[in-house]
């Protein structure tokens, strides 16, 4: 069984709803979630960066954790990870084989069955800790069917609405029912009033108090993340870790917090490709995301010696970023549009189409020869983003050998 076409054959299938199928698999293999010490990281943007530091400091501190994450930029095994060491093939066709009747019988979408093979393997190894990464909102969400002791949620703000809903109120309500009977502890960074009011109202139905963090700013330092947004993520953390150790769930001391957050990489966040022509990719890929990205960028130029700014950009199609791709157009000499090598990729010409002047954008369908196009256009001083979709991550790698390995540090400058 060749176990990467099996996956890709199921992940081809439609997003399915519910928590039966998950909970019938873990049913089927033992429950190995109830034998975890689990906190899910929900939320729309920063889960992954929040998840990546979370257990990073419980690593740092000598716990065995477990970080289950997505979407995946190169191989979908840098979806489930222990102490950053990416699981093995033959681990996920172990389970493959093992549960492969129920599989067949069950039928879970591929989200749900990594979500399974996740928790299963995890167990397997004994970890002390597993992070679990939300995929797409949390009532139905399979993250929310491991019956997690903590949640924690990240900036909730416009996104997937065509499956969670076309208001802000619908999506956070959504993701709100994460909160549930097992929940033992929350924490949340700054919410807009409504998303606040939605998670609150979820919480005290369960008699608990939410944690908002509200810091604007927080004196951390992170040599391999950048921004605002950022800094704030690793204060929303720090918060999680002072409360684990208040409770003597774990003893991780300030040193060790610092240099977990410190050597936190989550690849795909502002990372630096090249310094000179600078080079950097980010997989920002909706309203939010974008306006925290154009306004770190702006802040990291400040004072550099720039000559021309290039903008390559894919995008998934059901985007609500028309009005943010504006202020991009006012940035950027010049705008590369091409498409995601998927089948929902917004077609390029849509992309371009956004654009007020025509004459600053380029359609190039095929992105890897957007790519070579973009870099053959590149001179000293010169600055290419590359932004809009983790998809994108194959064709970064071929270009970039490499730059997604593990043990890849290109320090900000």
């Amino acid at each position: 069984m060749n176990i990467s076409n099996y996956l890709l054959s199921i992940s081809s299938k439609k997003i399915k709803y519910g928590l039966k199928r998950t909970k019938q698999l873990l049913s089927a293999c033992n429950n190995p979630h109830k034998k975890l010490y689990s906190i899910q990281i929900a939320g729309t943007n920063g889960k992954g960066s929040v998840s990546a530091l979370l257990s990073n400091i419980l690593a740092q501190g000598g716990y065995k954790v477990g970080l289950f994450s997505s979407p995946h930029l190169v191989k979908l095994n840098e979806r489930i990870r222990i102490n950053n060491q990416l699981i093995q093939d033959n681990m996920i066709k172990e389970f493959v084989v093992q549960y492969q009747n129920d599989i067949k019988k069950i039928e879970p979408s591929f989200f749900e069955l990594l979500t399974v093979i996740a928790v299963w393997y995890f167990n397997k190894q004994q970890v002390d800790f597993c992070i679990l990464e939300t995929g797409l909102g949390g009532k139905f969400d399979s993250v929310t069917a491991c019956q997690n002791q903590g949640i924690v949620y990240t900036p909730i703000s416009m996104d997937h609405h065509f499956l969670l809903g076309n208001t802000l109120s619908l999506i956070s309500a959504d993701k709100a029912k994460a909160i549930n009977k097992n929940t033992d502890f929350i924490f949340s960074s700054h919410q807009p009033l409504i998303a606040k009011n939605n998670l609150i109202h979820e919480a005290k139905k369960q008699k608990l108090i939410i944690k908002f963090n509200n810091k604007t700013s927080e004196t951390v330092s992170l040599k391999n993340l950048y921004g605002i947004h950022q800094i704030q993520n690793a204060a929303l953390t720090k918060d999680v870790v002072n409360y684990l150790n208040k409770e003597k769930i774990i003893n991780i001391n300030i040193k060790d917090i610092k240099i977990g957050i410190e050597n936190t990489v989550w690849h795909g966040r502002f990372q630096i490709l090249n310094d000179n022509p600078l080079i950097i990719f980010d997989v920002a890929h909706n309203q939010s995301s974008l306006e925290c990205f154009i306004n770190s960028f702006n802040n990291y130029i400040n004072k550099k010696n720039i000559n021309k700014k290039y903008l390559l950009c894919a995008f998934e199609r059901n985007k609500k970023i028309k009005t943010i791709l504006k202020k991009y157009e006012k940035k950027f000499d010049q705008i590369i549009c091409s498409e995601t090598n998927i089948r929902d990729s917004m077609p390029a010409k849509e992309i371009a189409a956004i654009f007020t002047s025509q004459d600053k954008a380029i359609v190039k369908n095929k992105i890897n020869k957007a790519m070579e196009l973009s870099i053959k256009k590149l001179e000293k001083n010169d600055i290419l983003v590359i932004i809009g979709s983790h998809f994108l991550g194959p064709s970064v790698n071929s270009f970039f050998k490499n730059c997604f390995a593990l043990d890849y540090k290109r320090l900000l400058t």
